[in-house]
This record gives structure tokens, C-alpha cells and sequence, in this order.
């Protein structure tokens, strides 16, 4: 019963296509880049959280760059900062940053 408690909690596989894995990779660097404030996330965990931006972006019909820019604030801001760029009032600021990196990614 131990195994089955601790293999559920596990974090799920990052599955996606080699074109996918190339805009993960890509987009965690642009990220990287342009994102002081994730100086202390791992690249693992900015990785991970890219995926899951990705992938809930790839399970809704409406894509375009403003709701795309929303999905990554929300992932990056809620799972990584615990929602500090919420509390500073910052959304507009910061998702106008992950607009522009999809932009120049996509």
C-alpha cells in the first residue's frame, strides 16, 4: 500500500512531441533569459512548469498569444512564486513579458 501512496504522488511524465520538446526547451531558455525573478527556480522545475503552460494550452480550442501569455503567468506565478507576482500587483507587466516570448517563439 506504501508503493501505491508514493507512486501516485510522483510527478507525471512530461510527454510531448520532439516539436513541442524543442518550443519547451526553447521557451525555458527565453524565460531564462528574460526572467530575473526565476533566478533561484531550478531548471528542472522551469521546465517542468513550461510543459504544464504547454500542455493545458494544448487542451483548450482558444490559443492566441493573450490567453497563451495568461496560461504561463498563471502556472509560473501560482506553482513556482507561490503567487508573488500576484500580491505586487504585477500580472499585466509580467504577462506582457510571456506574450512577447511566445511571440517571438511561436
Amino acid at each position: 500500500m506504501t508503493q501505491a501512496t508514493a507512486s501516485s504522488t510522483a510527478t507525471p511524465t512530461m510527454q510531448m512531441s520532439p516539436k513541442r520538446a524543442q518550443q519547451v526547451v526553447k521557451m525555458a531558455k527565453g524565460i531564462r533569459h528574460n526572467f530575473p525573478e526565476f533566478t533561484t527556480i531550478s531548471d528542472a522545475q522551469l521546465i517542468y512548469a513550461t510543459w504544464r503552460s504547454f500542455k493545458q494550452i494544448d487542451q483548450t480550442n482558444d490559443s492566441d498569444y493573450q490567453t497563451m501569455a495568461k496560461v504561463f503567468f498563471h502556472e509560473f506565478d501560482q506553482h513556482l512564486l507561490h503567487y508573488q507576482f500576484s500580491k505586487a500587483g504585477q500580472e499585466t507587466m509580467i504577462r506582457q513579458r510571456f506574450f512577447a516570448l511566445l511571440t517571438n517563439l511561436l
